[in-house]
C-alpha cells in the first residue's frame, strides 16, 4: 500500500479549517435567518501520488467539500493550498491560472457533458481555453487522450447520447486529463454506472494514476470500492471529519463509533464470514445541517454517547501514528474507555444481519 508519510512525499493538497455555509433567508426582504453548515471545520492533507477516499452517508457534505477545494464554490472560511499555492481567497482570474493543475470528474456523466458537442469538442474544450496548440496539435492530443481512456478514435465526431454510461464517464475522464493536471477530484465517478462497469472505470483510474502520477480525492459512499482504490480514508458525518486513517488500519480496526457502524454494513463476499457478520444499527435520523446538535454532531445517534459529548465538540486529533479521530472516547482522560468501547463493539455485536 502507498504510504506517503513514510515515503517522504510532499503534500500536494492542504486543507485547514474549511467551512462552507449556505445562507438561509426568509421573508420579503430575504433576511438572513440561519445557515446550512454543509462543510464545518474540515482539515486534511493529500500527498503527491496518493488517493484519499472520502466516504459518508448521502448529504454529509462530501461532494460540497470536493467542489469547495477546487473553488467551484467560494468557501465561507478556511485555507486551501494546492501545490503550495493558497487558493482559498484567490480571485477568479488567479484561479484560471491554477485550473490546469486541478480538475474534476463529475458524478453524472450524462449531465456533465454538453449534448450539443461532439466528443472531440468536449475533450478539446480545455485545450481551447488554456493552450495555444494548433488545430493539428490539438487533434493529436484529443486522439492521444481517447487512446489513454480506451475510446475508439473513430468515435471522435459522435455525440454523448450515442455512448453508454461507462463510455461517457471515460469521456469525462479524458477531458479532465487534457491539461495534464496533478490533482483530480473524483466525485462519485461510479455511482451512476452499472455494477459491471464500475470495476472497469476504477481500474482505468488506477492505471492513469500510475501512468501520469496523478493524485486523487475519491469521493464515494461505496466502502468496498474505496477499500480497493484508496490509500487513506476520511469518514465524514454531518459536515465534519469523524476519522482519518490508512486504509487497512481503518477497515481492520475502526475507532470512531460512526465508522464502526458504517463498516458493519459492508457485505462480505465469503458466505461463511457473512453469516457471522453483525450489524450496528444506528437509531434516529441524521440531524439537519442547518441545526446540528451541540457538542459532537454524532451524539444524537451514537451508541456510546457520554455527557461530555452533548456539551463539547471533540477535537480532531492524532490518537495513533497517522490516525486521527474526533471522539471523546479517545481523549487522554478517556483513553482506556475508548479501547474498551472498541473491543465491546467487536465482541458484543448489536444485531445479526438477516
Amino acid at each position: 500500500m502507498f504510504d506517503a508519510a513514510t515515503a517522504g512525499q510532499k503534500k500536494l493538497v492542504e486543507v485547514a479549517g474549511l467551512k462552507m455555509y449556505f445562507p438561509i433567508t426568509a421573508g420579503i426582504f430575504r433576511r438572513h435567518v440561519g445557515d446550512v453548515k454543509a462543510v464545518d471545520n474540515v482539515s486534511f492533507d493529500i500527498y503527491e501520488g496518493e488517493t484519499l477516499g472520502l466516504v459518508g452517508e448521502s448529504g454529509c457534505g462530501k461532494s460540497t467539500c470536493g467542489r469547495v477545494i477546487l473553488r467551484l464554490y467560494d468557501p465561507t472560511a478556511g485555507s486551501i493550498r494546492i501545490d503550495g499555492v493558497e487558493i482559498g481567497k484567490s480571485t477568479q482570474s488567479d484561479l484560471r491560472k491554477m485550473r490546469p493543475t486541478m480538475q474534476m470528474v463529475f458524478q453524472d456523466p450524462q449531465a456533465s457533458l454538453n449534448p450539443r458537442m461532439t466528443v472531440a469538442a468536449i475533450i478539446g474544450e480545455p485545450l481551447d481555453e488554456h493552450s495555444k496548440l494548433t488545430k493539428g496539435e490539438k487533434l493529436d492530443r484529443i486522439y492521444e487522450l481517447m487512446d489513454a481512456v480506451g475510446l475508439n478514435r473513430n468515435f471522435a465526431n459522435r455525440y454523448p447520447h450515442e455512448f453508454s454510461g461507462g463510455q461517457r464517464q471515460r469521456i469525462g475522464i479524458a477531458r479532465a486529463l487534457a491539461l495534464n493536471p496533478k490533482f483530480i477530484v473524483c466525485d462519485e465517478p461510479i455511482a451512476a454506472l452499472d455494477v459491471s462497469i464500475q470495476a472497469q472505470v476504477v481500474n482505468l483510474l488506477e492505471q492513469l494514476q500510475d501512468q501520469f502520477g496523478l493524485t486523487y480525492l475519491f469521493i464515494s459512499h461505496d466502502l468496498s470500492m474505496v477499500r480497493h482504490i484508496a490509500d487513506r480514508v476520511a469518514v465524514m458525518y454531518l459536515g465534519r471529519i469523524a476519522e482519518l486513517a490508512p486504509r487497512e488500519a481503518l477497515y481492520d480496526k475502526p475507532m470512531h463509533p460512526y465508522t464502526q457502524a458504517l463498516l458493519s454494513a459492508v457485505p462480505e463476499p465469503d458466505p461463511n464470514i457473512e453469516t457471522e457478520r453483525r450489524r450496528i444499527i444506528l437509531t434516529g435520523d441524521v440531524p439537519s445541517p442547518a441545526n446540528p446538535p451541540k457538542g459532537c454532531n454524532f451524539c444524537t445517534r451514537c451508541p456510546k454517547v457520554m455527557g461530555i459529548c452533548r456539551q463539547i465538540e471533540p477535537e480532531f486529533r492524532e490518537v495513533e501514528p497517522n490516525r486521527h479521530v474526533a471522539c471523546h472516547l479517545y481523549n487522554d482522560t478517556n483513553e482506556t474507555a475508548g479501547q474498551t468501547a472498541t473491543s465491546e463493539v467487536q465482541e458484543h455485536p448489536t444485531r445479526r444481519t438477516t
